[in-house]
């Protein structure tokens, strides 16, 4: 027999935990738009080289429709990429100024491999304000490192870039974007993640070590456990495990991805929009946030049923979700 306090304990987690999952429920929290989904680079962790989705950038018209459909509504933070790399699409700074200037409220934020941040586009993101927070990513302290990993860019370009931009904020004495460097901690990277911190600490406002996640199983696994150490304003790396996900996860009820053709996708991990959950050409954000599609996805999850979802069966993402809140809710 469970013991009463377990059981009370496990009334009020259930109680909490509906309750939060009827606010998710309403609108999403979050919001990536893909400009583009081309990349100039052919990073070895990332399986958009390889992806069969056609390389576009995303219509005028499509952002457009995007943005009405958030006017009002809930949203928090708006990432301004998925896949490819946003530099790649020329009018990038003129949808940026279209989301600035409709979502004026929603937290803007953009992540690039920053070969192609040219002066003028920083000089530009900076002095109207167009960003809340910036992050360039950077998987190496060393040439060698980088361009390993990071295969058809430059670590010389990409590096001045990233320091351009970091230099002229600081001369326009700007406290907006918050500026981040980010690495993956994989095994090319592993020996060289503290020295990643101590350098780009001092230059940047933060820097972020990411776990490495395998896109739904579809890419090598370059997680290692050896006992490495991050500097300790970082997690230490959870161990991936044979079970898998033991909880709902969290993906379909915090973020919506919106692809460059407008199609939306179950999750940020799903490259391919293989589990189509709607299109904004056909329906409002709203809609399909609380639509039948992806209520089906979410009861699945709900019922741990990840085998009959392609693209969650092999996927690792629950390795870095475990600790969070709204998986220790679910558990016993």
């Amino acid at each position: 027999m469970i013991p009463l306090g377990n059981r009370i304990t496990g009334y009020i987690k259930k109680y909490i935990f509906n309750i939060l999952k009827k606010r998710k429920e309403i609108f999403p929290k979050i919001l990536s738009i893909e400009f583009t989904s081309a990349c100039n680079a052919k990073c070895i962790m990332c399986p958009q080289p390889e992806m069969d989705r056609k390389k576009e950038n995303m219509s005028f018209d499509v952002l457009q429709k995007v943005v009405d459909d958030c006017k009002g509504k809930p949203l928090k933070k708006i990432n301004l990429f998925w896949m490819g790399d946003s530099t790649v699409d020329k009018n990038m700074i003129e949808k940026i100024r279209i989301i600035r200037k409709n979502l004026p409220n929603v937290k803007l934020y953009l992540s690039t491999n920053a070969q192609l941040l040219s002066e003028k586009r920083s000089r530009i993101l900076l002095e109207e304000d167009l960003l809340d927070v910036i992050n360039f990513d950077i998987d190496g302290l060393n040439k060698n490192t980088f361009e390993g990993i990071r295969v058809k860019l430059d670590f010389d370009v990409v590096t001045k870039n990233v320091k351009y931009f970091l230099n002229y904020k600081k001369e326009l004495k700007k406290s907006v974007p918050e500026t981040r460097v980010t690495i993956i901690d994989m095994k090319p990277t592993k020996d060289e993640i503290s020295g990643f911190i101590a350098y780009w600490s001092s230059l940047a406002d933060k820097v972020d070590v990411n776990h490495y996640n395998t896109w739904g199983g579809t890419q090598d696994e370059l997680n290692y456990d050896d006992g490495h150490i991050k500097d300790e304003h970082h997690a230490k790396l959870t161990e991936s495990t044979d079970s898998g996900f033991d909880f709902a996860c969290t993906h379909p009820w915090e973020e919506m991805v919106v692809g460059a053709d407008g199609r939306i996708g179950l999750c940020c991990l799903d490259h391919e929009l293989n589990e189509q959950i709607g299109d904004v050409k056909s329906n409002s954000i709203e809609e399909i946030w609380q639509g039948d599609v992806i209520n089906s996805y979410r009861t699945k999850m709900l019922n741990l049923d990840y085998s009959s979802i392609g693209s969650c069966a092999n996927c690792n993402a629950h390795t870095f979700q475990s600790n969070k809140t709204w998986a220790k809710l679910q558990k016993n």
